[in-house]
């Protein structure tokens, strides 16, 4: 048995750093510190498999007393045991204990309180060393006093005013040095960002008595005047000069803004048509109180091979071949034309980009197409051609205004029929998430509408509107993927429509146990024939198992339909595993109808999870 008792005073909560001063009173250094992940972690997966625990084989800490949950952690984030084993020497028990209370203390002190006591035991009956801290915190440090001055032009900054606002230190509040370091750290690298050349914080004082446990805070930054952007000189590329300095995001004369400069940088690489960006600020000028910015580019290659190949349950293999030209000419027009085949789909097409006067966010795209489809439930042949004005919005949504010339031949069931659509349409899509190929954290939605009318030399007449969705988000160490699909159709006779327009439901993104549109109306021989309307969904719960590999559980629900009393749901449930290969995600589920006398199915898939 092991114990302890100390009187301590205490500092920075996790990844901590602080600066304080004392005047005839106690004074505290700069403390670091560091956020260190627990190694054990509980894999639960919506009740249907048993927790696996991972156990650590160092010593375990467990915490009582009065400390508070952020307390707690922030303790346990400082105190690292994992270089003893679960059972370490006699010898290294005084070592382990002048550790766990030198750390505990600094994490106290972090979130104000300096008049801790703690007591600690070990008890060495389990397989493990098991040690107990208890923590008596003491009354809090209060903030008696805060005074944040800001001087020079930043005093009519917006951002350094919000910067103060977010900060969290008022009078009243109990202290905690990270709100204090933070807000410090970022007083100095605004002054750096926002172009204060000659801006300093002149005065950073935490001044702490322990004896009446009340605490005082002082900032003083003195920005000096703001500098502007200077002259832009870009070099490098074969592109008109209009074009190129349309990605820039800013102009001479403005206030200067780092930010900016990233924001000009990411929309070079952006483009496409580079294949190096270096942005570069240039000596201020105190004369004329301007920073002078350069621009170098690389072009791309004018012409690249595309190439790829995919699999899925829905298509089989599929491979694409097609190339590409990233500068047709000096206004940025490119060229693209590709052909992909697979089991169930095997088509060709080119396309033709003209960016229009705000290249970043205004486009305009012709394209024409070929498709021959064989599915269990239609063949058909289709040529389309058209245009699409596509504009990313400033709220970054993407709107998509389309005209479209559709001629199709098709089979569905015994109909066998040509159509000849023009169709006029809208689109309006965002995708948000933390990560592009693994996020965390995310949403995709997209709604849209299109039309045909036989006054306008259409073979049929219809309205259509469909909207779809994603929802990401962590769960329990592992992620929920939320996912539906929505169709609804304005039409005299569904079978006036070709196929490509109708309904169909089942396969690896729809309804999972089913096949590849095998869900929908059917005849009076049972063949599915489509329909005017779709409602599908799925929740998904995935775990990780390692870095690379999950394992989910989904549910699947929907059909397609043509009258809505007649909407009859089909239902599936399974598992799947998920692998984060090098080519992004890949999906193996193993899915089957509830309530219905199906097999098992197995789906495979590739893509983003958005």
């Amino acid at each position: 048995m092991i114990a302890l008792a100390v009187k301590v005073l205490v500092p920075p909560a996790l990844g901590l750093h602080c600066g304080l001063t004392y005047t005839g009173m106690q004074s505290l250094a700069h403390h670091r510190y560091h956020n260190r992940q627990s190694k054990t972690f509980t894999l639960m997966l919506l009740m249907l498999f048993p927790a696996l625990a991972f156990a650590k084989d160092t010593p375990n800490l467990h915490i009582t007393g009065n400390a508070s949950e952020a307390v707690a952690n922030n303790i346990r984030a400082l105190v690292d045991l994992s270089r003893y084993p679960c059972r370490p020497p006699k010898a290294q028990y005084g070592l382990i204990r002048r550790q766990i209370t030198a750390n505990s203390t600094d994490a106290l002190q972090a979130m104000g309180y300096y008049d801790s006591q703690l007591s600690l035991s070990a008890d060495e009956n389990d397989d493990c060393v098991s040690v107990t801290l208890d923590v008596n915190t003491g009354p809090p440090v209060i903030l008696k006093h805060v005074q944040v001055e800001i001087t020079g032009d930043a005093a009519q900054d917006p951002a350094f005013t919000r910067l103060v606002e977010q900060a969290q230190l008022a009078t009243g509040q109990r202290l905690q040095h990270d709100h204090y370091s933070n807000l410090k750290k970022s007083l100095q690298q605004h002054l750096i960002s926002r172009g204060y050349v000659h801006g300093e914080l002149t005065a950073h004082t935490l001044k702490v008595d322990t004896k009446t446990h009340r605490a005082s805070i002082t900032l003083h930054v003195d920005s000096g005047p703001r500098y502007h952007f200077g002259d832009v000189a870009v070099s490098g590329s074969a592109l008109n000069p209009s074009l190129v300095n349309a990605y820039v995001s800013f102009q001479e004369g403005e206030p200067y803004d780092s930010g900016r400069m990233l924001e000009t940088q990411q929309s070079f690489l952006g483009a496409g048509y580079f294949s190096a960006v270096r942005v570069q600020k240039g000596e201020p000028d105190d004369t004329t109180r301007r920073i002078p910015v350069s621009i170098a580019l690389t072009d791309n290659n004018r012409w690249s091979l595309l190439t790829g190949v995919g699999i899925s349950t829905d298509t089989g293999p599929r491979v694409r071949l097609g190339v590409e030209n990233r500068r047709v000419n000096k206004a940025g027009h490119r060229f693209r034309a590709e052909t992909e085949l697979s089991e169930v789909q095997q088509g060709a097409g080119a396309s033709y980009q003209i960016p229009l006067k705000d290249p970043l966010h205004e486009r305009l795209d012709l394209h024409t197409s070929f498709v021959n489809e064989n599915t269990d439930s239609n063949e058909n042949e289709r040529w389309s051609t058209g245009a699409d004005y596509i504009v990313e919005l400033e709220n970054r949504w993407v709107a998509t205004t389309s005209l479209e010339f559709l001629r199709e031949t098709y089979q569905i069931a015994d109909q066998v029929d040509q159509a000849e659509l023009l169709i006029p349409g809208f689109q309006l899509s965002r995708v948000k998430a933390d990560d592009p190929v693994y996020p965390t954290f995310g949403w995709r939605l997209n709604t849209a509408v299109r039309f045909a009318d036989q006054n306008l030399s259409s073979t049929a007449s219809f309205l259509q509107l469909t909207s779809g969705g994603k929802l990401l988000f962590p769960l329990l160490g592992g992620r929920v993927l939320m996912r539906t699909d929505l169709g609804y159709t304005e039409v005299n006779d569904v079978t006036e429509l070709p196929a490509s327009i109708r309904f169909f439901a089942g396969g690896d993104s729809s309804v999972r146990g089913f096949a590849y549109e095998s869900l929908g109306p059917e005849d009076s021989n049972g063949e599915v024939i489509g329909g005017r309307h779709l409602a599908t969904g799925s929740l998904e719960y995935d775990h990780p198992l390692t870095e690379k590999w999950h394992l989910a559980v989904f549910t699947d629900a929907g059909n397609a339909f043509n009258d809505f009393d007649a909407f009859e749901p089909r239902h599936s449930a399974g598992l799947g595993i998920r692998w984060r290969s090098p080519l992004g995600p890949i999906r193996l589920d193993l899915a089957r109808a509830v309530d219905e006398h199906r097999d098992w199915r197995l789906h495979l898939s590739m893509g983003p999870d958005l």
